[in-house]
């Protein structure tokens, strides 16, 4: 009988593409094929094995986009084990919080400001099958405490544990910027269905060059996933720069990329400096928030009419819905408003707008969206509690607000908390920045609510200008006076050469409130 799991699907994937180019590091140029990979893997589980990792296993991992990145994640899988990936960016309280909670026998590090934490983490441990392996080539020193990783030689005789649908692969934690991290459970099923969910919402296959920038340990790893089944050759950077970024295209022949609006915002003005040859991409793949009308005229004139958005979450494995390359070329040329939707639904996701008892909404009204896929998670580890007010009934509960227009597309108002409740009319974050961002000189902006006295909160915009633009306070303010209501209207703006972003890519607005919860009142 076909297994549906993520172990099976990823390995049976693998093993079909022989000789081809499955990654190129960039800018060595290292490269590695699927053949060699799949060696590679089964020699790093052989590894993992001898230190007692398989099924029911929690293995940590905190490595820099890299082969080895890539390789330990899969050799996890391998071993039937429950992958606990953690991005280098993460703070080091958030990364003591995740060690302590989620106990993994073994985490496997490559960041130096990591150590002093994972140190103490093995030091309180106090258990001698606890390990902490520390891979060469990254620069980190580590202490004598720690295991400095050496690839085992030799041929591998071992029977690896084949995964059920209810093991649990994935403990993947949110990057969420308030409160503690929650570790969101992910069933070998739901992984699996994730996969071919996405494959077959956007299909790549072995002529594809996927350039990959963003850390794969988030959204950029759902996607390398699907091209790793496909035979896709992945092109690997450490970090996103703009200008390497480009050369890179023109280059290796890129085809095919996930960025964040704001790298995509940065691309954009970077081609306005370089001779460029962009002529080889077919899909760029973009999350995190919509993009404006005028931003989209700018990248159809540069990549064309490629854009492919995903409206996801961790706790839904990045399948909730799509606003695919042909809905943008139409919403462009026809209905502009829909490209600040999401799209429609995926194949395998039910979706739903609820007012406050439960109800649908009709369209045009605004009501949270719920969620019903067999991608979704299976709760938040250790937070029973949480799971339950998540998921009712086999719905999830995004707590983001939402609307369908009357074609059917889905729209993103707001967060929940990033509702702002000023005089006591609810204003919707997300509205007051489309309004900012249509202002000619402005090229990103973030609204916030900060404290006041008489109205609760006072709407707040921070705001990056256009490269040679020139805006003051008072202009934003008329301009938003002239386009949307009152109540809307921000009472101060400040202007940033580059907004704070979380280690995900999206705008930190916990810390904006920081900076400039004081300054206005």
């Amino acid at each position: 009988m076909l297994q549906l799991t993520f172990q099976s699907l990823i390995f049976k994937g693998l093993n079909r593409f022989g000789e081809l180019p499955a990654i190129t590091l960039l800018p060595s140029e290292e490269t590695i094929s699927y053949k060699e990979l799949l060696e590679k893997v089964e020699q790093l589980s052989y590894y993992l094995w001898r230190l007692g990792v398989g099924k029911g296993t929690h293995v940590a991992t905190i490595i820099p986009n890299s082969l080895e990145g890539v390789m330990f994640g899969l050799a996890v899988q391998q071993c039937g084990a429950t992958l606990v990936p953690l991005g280098e960016n993460l703070g080091t309280r958030e990364v003591a919080f995740i060690l302590n909670e989620a106990k993994p026998k073994v985490v496997i590090m490559a960041t130096q400001p990591h150590v002093s934490t994972i140190l103490e983490y093995l030091e309180k441990s106090n258990n001698s099958e606890v390990h902490i392996i520390g891979l060469p080539g990254f620069g980190v020193s580590y202490p004598e405490k720690f295991e400095v990783f050496l690839m085992p030689e030799g041929k591998i005789d071992m029977e690896l544990p084949i995964s059920s649908e209810e093991d649990l692969a994935l403990l993947s934690y949110t990057g969420g910027t308030t409160g503690t991290p929650k570790g969101v459970m992910h069933s070998q099923a739901g992984l699996g269905a994730s996969i071919i969910s996405a494959s077959i919402e956007d299909p790549l296959d072995d002529r594809d060059r996927l350039l990959l920038s963003t850390p794969i340990v988030h959204s950029a790893g759902s996607l390398l996933w699907r091209a790793l089944i496909s035979g896709v050759h992945v092109h690997l950077m450490r970090s996103f720069d703009a200008e390497q970024f480009i050369h890179a295209i023109k280059e290796y022949r890129i085809t095919t990329t996930f960025l964040v609006p704001t790298m995509l915002y940065r691309l954009i003005d970077q081609t306005k400096k370089m001779v460029y040859d962009v002529s080889s991409m077919r899909n760029i793949y973009y999350g995190a928030s919509p993009i404006s009308p005028a931003r989209l005229k700018e990248t159809f004139e540069i990549f064309g009419p490629i854009m492919r958005q995903q409206y996801g979450m961790t706790e839904c494995n990045i399948v909730i819905s799509r606003l695919s390359k042909s809905a943008h070329l139409w919403a462009f040329h026809n209905n502009p408003e829909a490209l600040k939707s999401c799209g429609k639904p995926c194949l395998l996701t039910e979706i739903r707008l609820i007012d406050d008892k439960g109800n649908n909404v009709k369209p045009l009204e605004l009501g949270e969206i719920v969620v019903k896929s067999p991608a979704m998670m299976k709760g938040y580890y250790l937070r029973p509690e949480l799971t339950q007010e998540s998921i009712r009934d086999g719905w999830f509960y995004t707590g983001d607000i939402g609307m369908w227009d009357e074609s059917g597309y889905l729209y993103i108002k707001d967060r929940k908390k990033d509702m702002i409740i000023s005089g006591g009319m609810n204003v919707y974050s997300s509205e007051v920045e489309r309004v900012v961002n249509q202002h000619p000189s402005v090229a990103f902006s973030a609204c916030i609510g900060v404290p006041h006295q008489d109205w609760g909160e006072a709407v707040c915009v921070v705001v990056t200008l256009r490269d040679g633009f020139s805006c003051t306070e008072e202009e934003i303010i008329t301009f938003c006076k002239e386009r949307t209501s009152k109540y809307m209207v921000p009472k101060a703006v400040y202007f940033k050469e580059s907004l704070p972003l979380t280690h995900i890519g999206k705008v930190d607005k916990k810390e904006l409130k920081k900076m400039y919860a004081e300054m206005v009142y």
